[in-house]
Formats: structure tokens, C-alpha cells, sequence
């Protein structure tokens, strides 16, 4: 992995610019701006606004389903990842996810024209397996204090994606 010089990365980073972080394109691309990061403390809050344009938007219910919420909550991790990788002049390793864990949800929908909040923390950190656990919390609306939807969620870097599984499908 190549080392390059540390450059600094804004608090507020808009969707536009949050794009060049992640390997999420078009419709799959499900962030609309960070917030709030830390790298020393792995931590991030991002939003999402929702709008009948989502992948997941259901027009019956003119919203997106909360269980969608794993996919954004992973979206800010991999935002963390693309954020820290930056910062620390790091070549950016692919990720995967591991698991979703302990997935709880209050609310059936996220409403179209509402916006969403995804605080997430690491709280577990395995640097020779490059592996990585983070409590995540999902609110319904920016200035909620009780979360729509929490998940723990594992993800994994490898520099050979592919080497993974090699042989597996033969």
C-alpha cells in the first residue's frame, strides 16, 4: 500500500466532493453529504436525503424502507474509510461487508423529502485482518434524539478481492 503525503479533508463535505470518496456510482451512490468526521476516533455522521430518485423508494408508501437503512449506515462507514484514506495519504483497500448485526427499526418508512442521519462509531478494530465492527444509528429526520433504525455492522479491507475466493466456486 502506498504511502503519499497527509492531506487535510473539510468537516462539511457535500455530495458532490463525496463522490470521490466511495466506489458508489448513480443510483447506488445513497449519501448527500457528511457532516461530521474523525479519524482518529472513527467516527462519522452523514445525511441522506430521501427523494423518489432512491433505489430503494417505494411510491405506495413515498418513502424508502428503514431496512435500506443498513445500506446507507454502510455507505458513512465506507465514507470513514474513503475520508481516513485521504487524509493519511493510504491507497484505499476494497471493503466488504462481514455482517448486520442486532438490525432494529421503529419507523417503516423514511419519507420522501425528509432528511436522515447516520451516526456511526467504530468500536471494534482488528488491523491484521483489517476488519472492523461500528455501532450504527440511523435517525428519521436531522435533530432526532431517538434512532430510526441501529445496526452493528462488520466490514472487511483486503488487497485481493479476488484471491478471497479463488477456488471457492469451482
Amino acid at each position: 500500500m502506498a504511502d503519499v503525503e497527509p492531506k487535510n479533508v473539510a468537516q462539511f463535505i457535500d455530495h458532490d466532493e463525496l463522490i470521490n470518496y466511495l466506489p458508489h456510482k448513480g443510483k447506488m451512490f445513497l449519501l448527500s453529504r457528511v457532516t461530521q468526521h474523525d479519524v482518529e476516533k472513527h467516527t462519522i455522521t452523514s445525511e441522506y436525503d430521501i427523494t423518489k430518485d432512491c433505489i430503494f423508494y417505494e411510491e405506495e408508501f413515498d418513502g424508502v424502507p428503514t431496512w435500506a437503512g443498513f445500506e446507507l449506515m454502510a455507505q458513512g462507514i465506507s465514507a470513514l474509510t474513503g475520508i481516513t484514506n485521504k487524509i493519511k495519504g493510504r491507497t484505499p483497500l476494497p471493503g466488504m461487508i462481514l455482517s448486520v448485526v442486532d438490525f432494529k427499526a421503529s419507523v417503516g418508512f423514511l419519507k420522501n423529502g425528509s432528511t436522515c442521519q447516520m451516526k456511526i462509531a467504530e468500536d471494534y478494530r482488528d488491523e491484521e485482518t483489517h476488519t472492523y465492527r461500528y455501532l450504527c444509528s440511523l435517525f428519521a429526520a436531522v435533530g432526532d434524539t431517538e434512532p430510526a433504525a441501529t445496526a452493528k455492522i462488520t466490514v472487511m479491507e483486503t488487497e485481493d478481492m479476488l484471491a478471497m475466493f479463488k477456488g471457492k466456486a469451482e
